[in-house]
């Protein structure tokens, strides 16, 4: 679901592709497709600090030192046209189950429960929504809705830096779209396990349908190896890198400060997981969740897949971030596969020029 395309709909002159770009409140990250004869490949991306002060919890807080930033990357890199990313913590996502009658108008039938369903009044959110099926009696469908406060505080620092926004859009929708495949209609859940804060995303025929951020990050891991040991981050870090989940006779401490700490991300996981086994027929049949794919920059952790496998019972893996663009028989990218994965999210919003969801 493309948050707001309906809204906002792609200009008609625009015939050049769009850049994809991630940004959480530290870090953003651009991706920039071509087309060529081996595939979709990554003409340019890169990665740039965002200034402290200028966002917290994925809003603008500081208007003025985030537009500075974006016209500095604006000028370094020729950006124009982007699809932007919005952070799940910005963003509500609930099922609705309509009168049938609403056929004509679900904008309407939607914009008179959106109180019911959030903490904004209808006035003063944007949002969008994906028909999920359909019978005599109701219309199941999937809302996506936003502060307005938000995107136009958004909109009005991209374009004030020079930057069109084409397109904003969920994390975990663009996730989806660069990681299982276009005909997939099953359900799985997206982990997308950052350095702060990780987010949890349930979808089913490739739509998100649940959506929740985590203040919980691999920079926890490494602090509570510092703090139990009382060594520096750097050293602690390393140590992290170099032993991970990996059960190890010789630093079984290591393991054991490891283990606990990613027990919080391990409960939080099935606690969706639980929730989605509850509910997924409260509007109709959905799979059960089957495989749950890991991204993000912390998610290369040594045996963190094998780890919640074992403790979710259920099928873990990492994702291949570059799946849906091109084979690595027919090109081998300048980014290597453990950086890839922080760029799971901007690759996604740049492939919307070629999947339609």
């Amino acid at each position: 679901m493309n948050l707001f395309n309906r809204l906002f709909p792609t200009p008609s002159f625009i015939t050049i592709p769009t850049v994809g770009l991630d940004f959480s409140d530290a870090t953003m990250r651009f991706v920039d497709l071509r087309v060529t004869s081996d595939g979709l490949i990554p003409k340019r991306f890169a990665q740039m600090s965002i200034p402290d002060g200028c966002m917290k919890g994925g809003r603008i807080v500081d208007s003025e030192k985030f537009i500075s930033f974006l016209k500095e990357v604006q000028k370094k890199y020729k950006l124009k046209y982007v699809r932007v990313s919005i952070p799940e913590s910005q963003v509500y996502s609930f099922t609705l189950s309509l009168d049938a009658s609403a056929g004509s108008d679900i904008r309407s039938a939607i914009e008179i429960l959106i109180e019911d369903n959030i903490p904004l009044k209808a006035i003063e959110t944007v949002f969008d929504y994906h028909i999920l099926g359909s019978n005599e009696s109701s219309i199941i469908v999937q809302v996506v809705a936003i502060s307005e406060t938000v995107t136009t505080n958004y909109f009005n620092a991209f374009f004030e830096a020079g930057i069109i926004p084409v397109s904003f859009e969920l994390e975990g929708q663009a996730i989806t779209r660069a990681v299982l495949d276009p005909a997939d209609k099953g359900s799985c859940m997206v982990v997308d396990f950052g350095a702060n804060r990780t987010g949890i995303t349930i979808v089913t025929n490739r739509t998100a349908m649940i959506t929740a951020t985590l203040d919980f990050g691999g920079k926890m891991l490494t602090q509570n190896l510092a703090k139990e040991f009382s060594i520096s981050i750097e050293e602690a870090e390393k140590i992290k890198r170099e032993n991970g989940l990996i059960k190890n006779n010789s630093d079984k401490d290591t393991f054991s400060v490891l283990v606990n700490s990613i027990s919080v991300l391990k409960d939080e996981i099935n606690r969706r997981y639980t929730y989605w086994y509850e509910k997924k027929n409260q509007f109709g049949t959905f799979p059960t969740i089957d495989t749950i794919y890991l991204c993000g920059g912390h998610s290369n952790l040594l045996g963190l897949d094998d780890y919640l496998s074992s403790a979710l019972k259920l099928k873990v893996v990492q994702v291949e971030p570059w799946k849906n663009c091109f084979s690595t028989d027919d090109f081998i990218p300048e980014i290597n596969k453990e950086a890839s994965m922080s760029y799971v999210t901007a690759i996604g919003l740049a492939l919307a020029d070629y999947i339609y969801d």
